[in-house]
């Protein structure tokens, strides 16, 4: 016999309805305003950033987890990149099985254009309607939610 679902109560969906919706239409702006900038998607400024502070290289699999994606999500998005020269592929000099991306100097020019209109689109979709005090709680809850992710 299944378990029947546990639903859940009016005050846990007035706490998740809300962060469901705004969760989708904050990471779409953020998404939008960096691909009309600098035709770059949100994941692709993400991959960059995480390129760009590992000077050895990170593996698909590696990036997906960080993203909690599939390898074959950031695989197609570091080919991309490399048709625009951002990033590149090479087997790992190690395990030749694993195949190994790091950033260029031209991802590293977008990087440096990206940050400004990125923090600009982060604080006019969320940090400007946000209450200080209220920081360290979203914090503690995304930091929470982040752990628990991380252990799956």
């Amino acid at each position: 016999m299944t378990e029947q679902p546990q639903w859940l109560d009016e005050e846990e969906m007035a706490a998740w309805h809300p962060f469901v919706v705004a969760g989708m239409h904050l990471f779409a702006a953020l998404d939008r305003d960096l691909r009309e900038a600098l035709d770059l998607t949100l994941l692709d400024h993400g991959i960059l950033l995480m390129l760009r502070n590992a000077p050895d290289g990170l593996t698909m699999g590696h990036l997906a987890r960080q993203f909690g994606t599939d390898a074959s999500v950031v695989t197609y998005r570091i080919r991309r990149m490399e048709d625009r020269g951002l990033a590149m592929r090479e087997r790992n000099r190690v395990d030749g099985r694993l195949v190994v991306a790091s950033i260029t100097p031209a991802g590293e020019t977008i990087c440096d254009a990206a940050g400004p209109i990125h923090v600009t689109s982060v604080r006019n979709h969320f940090m400007d309607h946000v209450p200080r005090p209220a920081l360290p709680v979203i914090a503690d809850v995304f930091n929470r939610l982040y752990a628990f992710q991380r252990q799956g």
